[in-house]
């Protein structure tokens, strides 16, 4: 079981690699896409203060990646690391949902266009389905090869 896991990480953790560097490198192209035009200036670019905060949004995302890589490798006590992993995973992904969600129904306050927020809840969903199926639905995908974690093992009299 761990073989999919370890394929599922590292994938994850190339696709995460490859859009944060876009996005600290390009931000005011990502934006490009999803900044709405404002009513008072049409003309206007993407806000320095958008950039910086896309610029830091790839830096976070790239932290998050660290985790994801260090799980990777199969030990004994892999399976409690990849837990804590996947459920903060899940946390963020879940308060992401929520916020690009409230802005769908008022999008004239996020600046962002209705499709680009709908679009990211949408590119959200494969990655948070995929961390709750395997952290809640096949808990045993986290489990290493090698025998089981001193977490998991029960202890009898």
């Amino acid at each position: 079981m761990t073989r999919i896991i370890q394929y599922g990480l590292a994938i994850e953790a190339i696709l995460n690699i490859a859009g944060a560097i876009l996005f600290i490198l390009y931000p005011n192209w990502c934006l490009s896409f999803a900044i709405a035009p404002s009513p008072k200036n049409i003309t206007s670019g993407i806000p320095p203060s958008s950039a910086l905060l896309w610029q830091v949004y790839g830096a976070l995302v790239l932290a998050l990646t660290v985790p994801l890589v260090l799980c990777i490798p199969d030990s004994k006590a892999i399976a409690e690391k990849r837990r804590i992993v996947f459920a903060t995973l899940i946390a963020g992904e879940v308060f992401l949902e929520a916020i690009l969600l409230w802005h769908v129904f008022q999008p004239d306050n996020s600046g962002f266009t209705s499709t680009s927020l709908i679009l990211s809840a949408a590119f959200l969903l494969p990655a948070l389905s995929w961390h709750t199926f395997a952290a809640y639905i096949r808990p045993g995908l986290m489990n290493s090869d090698s025998g089981p974690s001193t977490g998991a093992t029960k202890k009898t009299l």
